[in-house]
Parts: structure tokens; sequence; C-alpha cells
């Protein structure tokens, strides 16, 4: 039986693939559209955060921070799998990601 705190961390991160997974009518919030499309918009400690999935497969995510670290500026462009990910750090302690994923 599983009592412990670290326990029950480990046991939601291995259900978080499946829970990703999950059919677009148990996904909480957002507006539905029908055929498994959505769009939500939500705020994430200082972050503003708006979500899009398509019913072709196409996924979008724009995340706005601020009050991050100071001094500094950085630009990040990558792939990672089907998905571009743009990041930016300003030197006001601004951060941007947008992440775009294409199906395959």
């Amino acid at each position: 039986m599983l009592r412990t705190p670290a326990a029950v961390s480990l046991l939601l991160c291995l259900m978080a693939p499946s829970l990703a997974q999950a059919d677009d009518r148990d996904y909480p919030g957002g507006y539905r559209h029908g055929g498994g499309e959505y769009k939500e918009k939500f705020r994430s400690g200082g972050c503003e955060v708006e979500r899009e999935q398509k019913r072709d497969g196409e996924y979008k995510e724009e995340r706005k921070c601020k009050r991050g670290p100071r001094g500094y500026e950085q630009k990040q462009k990558y792939r990672d799998g089907p998905c571009l990910i743009e990041r930016e750090w300003k030197r006001d302690g601004e951060f941007e990601e947008k992440i775009e994923c294409k199906r395959w």
C-alpha cells in the first residue's frame, strides 16, 4: 500500500502520460468544439497560458510570464519531435514560450 508522499508523487508521474491521452470530454475547463477540439486560457502562477488543439492533431500553446529572473536576454528555437519550440527571455524578467506541434 502506498502511504508516503514520494510514492504518491511517483504514481502520479507514471499516470501522467495516460491522463494526457484522455478523451476530450474528460478535459477539465476550456472551451470545447466538436470532434476533439478545444481552446482554453488560464493563469499558472505569474503566467498566462493559451492552449488550442485542433481535430487534425495540430496543437499550439503560448505562455507569457512576468516576474522571472532579470538581467539577461536569450532566445531559443528548436524541434522536439513534431513540435517547434520557441523561447525568449527578456532583460526585464518577462518570458515567452510558443509550442506548435503538427501531426506526423
